[in-house]
């Protein structure tokens, strides 16, 4: 963990108590516990990931700056998490995957609260400069492993990320494209499939973000396994059992504090009781 007084100060001028990111982070805390605490009774394996773990081992919790919480499951382990997730979230909590109407276009899972509602800001695909303030439910990111290489993961996408997304209207650029796309769909989706099963007969030891999502960092098992535990905010989480290297396969330098310039992209955070 950094210098206490480095983290007094980066607290203090990007999430002091009272602000609105705070705000944001203690409502996602109370997901993350709710989460946490189901997963546990249900025998779910899961771990802090990504900028989450980084903020664990380098700040004791939130990277200050950060307004989103990740954590990952095996893909394997999906249908036993949601059944989990359906049997024991307690409202306010909600767990939304593929098959969730507002969700069907996504790869991945969440947990939101109904309670909190976040505005934030939101770039056009097809016009990144051109930003729109796009408003959801608090939510912690849930992302499916599978085995295999980022090679693999970056080369299909190529192919199957665009027909997905056309598919499912998260790039609008065309009818034409469109119709391309849902005819080749079918196609890259056994590619897809196929590449999954590769992975999983030939590389058991590596994992990759599933398909589809656009992020292709690598994870390794001996890293990762036997989970451990981390605190994060006060509270104790599963952990990679080798953070040290499992963050720099990431992130290379990770206790370098960077040069923070655009520190979120939250515009406002309404709760249920306070409307």
């Amino acid at each position: 963990m950094i210098d206490p007084e480095i983290q007094k100060e980066l607290r203090q001028k990007y999430n002091p108590d009272g602000s609105m990111l705070r705000s944001l982070q203690t409502s996602l805390m109370e997901t993350l516990i709710e989460f946490d605490k189901v997963c546990r009774e249900e025998g779910v394996v899961y771990w802090l990931d990504a900028g989450t773990l980084l903020g664990a081992v380098r700040h004791g919790g939130f990277i200050p700056w950060d307004d989103d919480l990740d954590v990952c499951v095996l893909k394997k382990d999906r249908k036993k998490l949601k059944e989990a997730m359906q049997k024991g979230l307690k409202l306010p909590f909600r767990f939304i995957d593929a098959n969730t109407q507002e969700y069907t276009a996504k790869r991945w899972a969440r947990v939101v609260n109904d309670d909190v509602l976040v505005s934030h800001i939101s770039a056009d695909p097809l016009k990144p400069k051109e930003k729109t303030v796009k408003k959801d439910n608090a939510w912690i990111d849930i992302m499916y492993l599978v085995n295999g290489r980022p090679f693999m993961n970056r080369n299909i996408d190529r192919l199957f990320g665009p027909c997905f997304r056309r598919k499912y209207k998260l790039l609008q650029d065309g009818r034409i494209r469109h119709l391309v796309a849902v005819c080749l769909y079918p196609f890259t989706w056994l590619l897809v499939q196929l590449a999954t099963l590769v992975g999983k007969l030939f590389m058991r030891k590596q994992w990759i973000f599933d398909y589809g999502l656009g992020y292709y960092s690598l994870r390794v098992t001996d890293e990762t396994f036997p989970l451990g535990e981390i605190e994060f905010e006060g509270h104790m989480f599963p952990a990679p059992c080798r953070c040290d290297e499992y963050l720099t396969r990431l992130y290379g330098d990770w206790r370098k504090i960077p040069n923070v310039t655009i520190t979120h992209n939250v515009v406002n955070v309404e709760h249920k009781d306070s409307k």
